[in-house]
């Protein structure tokens, strides 16, 4: 559907029009006028410039300046036993703590037309009192409480007429289309406070989760605020304490009567899929992984001192994460995982700088002398995916009907990337123009995609690199000839499979006087795929080699993961917080590695311990650590390791 749904805005018997004057009014009703217009913005938005024209009502009164500080962390606090698990606030920074860091005009607006009061219900009540003195009052106080009702209507409403054109136009028509996924889904929830379970009783008794999370229901509509008329579609999340509208050019939060808003280029998005336990009916279109019981042993079975012990489904949902300035943050569950992917390509998309297209440089190929491909879509079919990011014989992507999807690489290496001097306006883009710092921690993370070219008539080995950014991506260089060739190999395997290998990449440079640079976390060529991973997901640097502990007790299920052609096997593990199952260290805290959701072991004490908040931070936004692990097959059966950052 078309994000534009009217040509003009109806408030109660006012119809407005906009002109290149500003905003008309007309009343519909022949020989009746009001003394009242609602106030209301024209928002213009194309070639990668905005501008705003408003209609306001002078304000009654001096504008207060609030006096609290920087936004805190909230707890969600009540009585509780030391069983409890304590959940916190994940909601983010309020929208009056927002509002003090700075609003639009718009957002002044819907403020001062929310906070405005309701007459009619005095005017209604006062007509019903005094119909008991004479009852030809009615006569006079009903076509008063009519007008008066239609008053405080057009005084609490803003108008926000829309005009947006060129690339702004189809990045919203994106969002909108993609919003229909949601829409469509069956449930969807807003997470606003989450605990770690942190003690073997709380395991226990809470199905072997580890973290609890307090959700909302999501109302989904492209109805927008109650407080604001717009002649375009406004994709909503509604609860009914906090609310999310994304309009062309901002994101626009609604906490209660408040709102606030952020800039698209200030906002963080993030989609992946989350394992959840659920105790209430499992939506119809989401799958079910796995099972559980309310009450768990410390192995994982039933508890069987509790008779009412019921088996509870582990469903797959998807879980959309918003981050922007000011201190919001918002955590969404959607029933369809697809859905919240969908949504997140779409939202990366609005939160890139458009820009004047005219300004940018044409960038050359330093091999063909052609313009690169500059897009990735990945939910396009393969042969149109294909072409966008310039792969030669698209039909060799993979199967019919198959969708061309990007597979994370082992990132235990690094590679440099040449020919960066061609594409210095990719890489400051892929940047936002910030200049890299000397420092390795300064380093700007990005994510790279490997594009295989055996067709190149220049090299035939040759290996494009790829900067990915919400599903969509700008050559940057390419991998020394030296190496491609070894890298081609698997990457073209890949290719025939529908898959396009991705790894993490840092960006440096930039500023005065400095060109950007890019070098690679990868592994060598024979050491690429991660057997147990077929999506493209962040995983922790893996700097550091751990042991796991307790692989015996589980050698049936790590022989389901071992290859036949190797005795050594690249996975993805799940780190989750747990507790020493044995040993003097009994009781303690510890971190168990999942493959799957499957324990496999865990770690020492010690090493549990120096790496406890990397865990239990993830777990308090209800998510968890993904590393790179590392199983191999000796005398003593089969042992896996596992790979962590270095600095904790």
């Amino acid at each position: 559907m078309s994000f534009y749904l009217r040509t003009s805005i109806k408030v109660g018997p006012v119809r407005l029009n906009m002109s290149t004057s500003g905003l008309g009014a007309s009343v519909g009703i022949p020989g009746f006028r009001f003394g009242a217009r609602p106030c209301g913005s024209y928002v213009s938005l194309g070639g990668g410039a905005a501008s705003y024209r408003a209609t306001a009502r002078p304000r009654s009164g001096p504008v207060q300046q609030s006096s609290r500080g920087a936004p805190r962390a909230r707890s969600i606090s009540g009585r509780s036993s030391p069983d409890d698990v304590v959940l916190s606030n994940v909601s983010g920074a309020t929208t009056i703590e927002m509002s003090e860091v700075g609003s639009s005009e718009l957002v002044s607006q819907l403020n001062d037309a929310a906070r405005s009061p309701k007459f009619w219900p005095w005017c209604l009540a006062a007509t019903i009192a005094l119909m008991t003195l004479s009852p030809w009052l009615l006569f006079a106080g009903a076509p008063l409480t009519m007008w008066i009702f239609w008053k405080d209507r057009i005084r609490r409403t803003v108008v926000a007429f829309y005009d947006v054109q060129g690339t702004e136009a189809t990045r919203f028509q994106q969002l909108v289309d993609s919003f229909d996924h949601v829409r469509a889904a069956q449930r969807a929830w807003h997470i606003v406070a989450a605990g770690a379970v942190a003690t073997t009783h709380q395991h226990k008794v809470n199905a072997g989760a580890s973290a609890l999370v307090r959700r909302l229901p999501v109302n989904r509509s492209l109805s927008g605020p109650k407080h604001l008329a717009s002649n375009i579609a406004v994709p909503s999340l509604d609860t009914p304490h906090r609310s999310v509208y994304l309009l062309p050019d901002r994101v626009l939060i609604r906490d209660g009567r408040h709102y606030a808003d952020i800039d698209y280029e200030n906002v963080r998005v993030q989609a992946g899929v989350q394992r959840f336990i659920e105790d209430s009916a499992v939506p119809s279109d989401s799958e079910v992984v796995d099972h559980t019981w309310q009450y768990v042993n410390v192995r994982g079975g039933p508890d069987r001192r509790f008779k009412n012990n019921r088996q509870l489904p582990i469903v797959q949902y998807g879980r959309l994460m918003l981050t922007g300035s000011g201190g919001y943050s918002a955590i969404f569950d959607v029933s369809n995982p697809r859905a919240s992917s969908v949504l997140e390509t779409a939202l990366a998309t609005m939160t890139t700088p458009a820009g004047p297209t005219s300004l940018v440089p044409p960038q050359v190929h330093p091999w063909t002398d052609a313009p690169p491909a500059r897009s990735i879509d990945l939910d396009r079919p393969p042969d149109l995916a294909a072409r966008s990011i310039g792969l030669v014989n698209p039909v060799e992507v993979g199967p019919a009907g198959t969708s061309l999807t990007c597979r994370r690489l082992s990132a235990q290496g690094r590679v440099a990337v040449v020919g960066e001097s061609h594409y210095q306006a990719a890489l400051c883009r892929a940047a936002r123009g910030t200049p890299a710092g000397t420092d390795l921690a300064q380093h700007l993370r990005v994510v790279a995609a490997l594009v295989p070219e055996p067709d190149n008539p220049h090299d035939p080995n040759a290996v494009r690199v790829v900067v990915v950014t919400g599903g969509h991506g700008e050559t940057v260089g390419h991998l020394p000839r030296g190496i491609a060739r070894a890298y081609q190999r698997p990457l073209l395997a890949l290719r025939t499979q529908g898959s396009i290998g991705t790894c993490p990449g840092r960006i440096t440079g930039g500023g005065i006087g400095r060109y950007y640079g890019i070098y690679l976390h990868l592994a060598e060529p024979e050491s690429l795929l991660l057997e147990n991973l077929v999506g493209d997901i962040d995983l922790v640097e893996p700097a550091r080699r751990l042991t796991v502990t307790r692989e015996e007790d589980h050698q049936d299920t790590l022989s389901h993961y071992q290859r036949i052609d190797s005795s050594r096997t690249l996975l993805v593990a799940e780190l989750v917080s747990s507790t020493v199952s044995r040993g003097k260290h009994k009781g303690a805290y510890a971190i168990e590695v999942r493959l799957n959701g499957k324990r496999v072991g865990e770690l020492t004490a010690k090493m549990s311990s120096r790496y406890q908040s990397l865990v239990v931070n993830a777990e308090a936004m209800d998510s968890q650590p993904i590393c790179e692990a590392e199983l191999t097959h000796g005398d003593y059966g089969y042992q896996v390791d596992i790979y962590l950052p270095s600095g904790q």
